[in-house]
């Protein structure tokens, strides 16, 4: 009689673990599997940015001379999304240093200079890019103006007169967006203010080209 009963108990335990695994299987078949989130098809350039930016620039006087010059500054614009294609508005100002000497001699009383001195740079640029992954290649163009000025050194005085010149700019650039509202950018821009050449006081065509690397803070959406 021991025996039976024992062999008895041990098939009872033997169904109980038996049903135990059915039981969790069941559950386990029953609970959906975890799948992450699906990634993103491209990054949300929408919305609203301001950044800086530095650089350096080369100013060609039509004749010859050019200058060089480190730049740095600021810019805000704002992005809309259309599937891949991003239409933009951006606004920005650059201080120069470039600097273009058009005269130094040594005179028997000491020495004569005279530069061109650029001094900002302020522009207002419609873009278009194409956004790939987190990237976004873009170009612009639009209206562009500096601040210049000329200085005249001598033995016996010094003066700086200036003024504003006008004209227009074309770029190319790249951004890349490296946290969810960082991005870094470099860019390149062709300035042309040949048809205000009446602020330099010379007939030839007066061109700046710029290389820069920024970043960009971005407001993703806002305002709308």
């Amino acid at each position: 009689m021991g025996t039976c009963r024992l062999i008895k108990l041990c098939f009872a335990a033997a169904a109980m673990l038996v049903s135990a695994s059915a039981a969790s299987d069941a559950a386990d078949a029953a609970r959906p599997a975890y799948r992450p989130p699906p990634l993103p098809l491209f990054y949300n350039w929408t919305g609203l940015y301001v950044g800086a930016h530095v650089g350096g620039g080369w100013a060609d006087l039509g004749f010859g001379d050019t200058g060089s010059g480190f730049i740095g500054g600021g810019q805000v614009g704002y992005n809309y999304q259309i599937n891949q294609w991003v239409w933009g508005l951006e606004a920005d100002v650059s201080g120069s240093g470039i600097k273009n000497d058009l005269v130094s001699a040594v005179t028997p009383f000491g020495p004569f200079t005279a530069s061109l001195n650029w001094n900002t740079f302020w522009t207002v640029t419609p873009r278009l890019g194409y956004a790939f992954d987190n990237w976004l290649v873009y170009t612009k163009g639009g209206g562009a103006w500096a601040d210049v000025s000329v200085s005249v050194n001598t033995p016996f005085f010094g003066r700086s007169v200036g003024g504003t010149a006008s004209g227009w700019v074309v770029g190319v650039g790249a951004e890349y967006a490296f946290r969810n509202n960082w991005s870094a950018k470099v860019e390149y821009n062709h300035f042309d203010f040949g048809s205000d050449s009446g602020v330099f006081g010379i007939g030839s065509s007066v061109t700046v080209d710029a290389v820069k690397a920024g970043v960009n803070y971005r407001f993703h959406g806002w305002p709308f």
